[in-house]
C-alpha cells in the first residue's frame, strides 16, 4: 500500500527532507573518501522512513523525509560550506551543505512559517529558514537551519 505524503503533518510537525546526495564516485575522487562520521541532521524527536529510491511522480525519490517539530534545529551532517537555494516552487526553502569530504547534502522543506501554524508567511531568510549566513563555513553538528 502506497502512502500519500504531504509537506505538513499536523500543526506542530513539518516535513524536512534531507537528501544525502553522494554525487557519484567522482565527487570523492577530488577530496578523498566519504566522511568517517555523519551527524544526524535534526536535533529532537524525529520520525522517518528509508524511502530513498521509492517511486515519486515520473522519477524516484532522491532523499529521506524526516518529520520533526516545527523549528527543530537542522544541523550540519559534517563540516563544510552552506549555500542557500530558495527558488524551488515545490520544495520551498532549501540549502546545500558542501561537506569537506566532497559529499553534498541537500536540506529541503525548511521552515517558512512565522507562527507554529502552517501560515507560509515567512521567507527563505536567516532566522526563519536558515540559522547561518549564506556562504558560511560550518562545523559538524552546528545548527544551519530550522525544520
Amino acid at each position: 500500500m502506497r502512502r500519500h505524503r504531504t509537506t505538513a503533518r499536523g500543526v506542530l510537525l513539518v516535513a524536512a527532507t534531507v537528501g544525502l546526495v553522494v554525487a557519484s564516485a567522482t565527487a570523492y575522487g577530488a577530496k578523498g573518501a566519504p566522511p568517517q562520521h555523519i551527524i544526524f541532521p535534526v536535533v529532537g524527536k524525529v520520525q522517518y522512513v528509508d524511502d530513498f529510491g521509492a517511486p515519486r511522480g515520473t522519477g524516484v525519490h532522491q532523499g529521506n523525509d524526516l518529520i520533526s517539530k516545527k523549528r527543530s534545529p537542522a544541523v550540519a551532517a559534517e563540516s563544510g560550506k552552506v549555500k542557500y537555494w530558495t527558488t524551488s516552487a515545490t520544495a520551498g526553502c532549501m540549502l546545500y551543505l558542501y561537506g569537506d569530504s566532497g559529499t553534498t547534502y541537500i536540506y529541503i522543506h525548511l521552515n517558512n512559517d512565522l507562527t507554529l501554524k502552517n501560515d507560509n508567511r515567512g521567507k527563505c531568510v536567516k532566522g526563519v529558514a536558515y540559522a547561518v549566513n549564506n556562504g558560511a563555513k560550518v562545523a559538524a553538528g552546528q545548527q544551519i537551519g530550522y525544520v
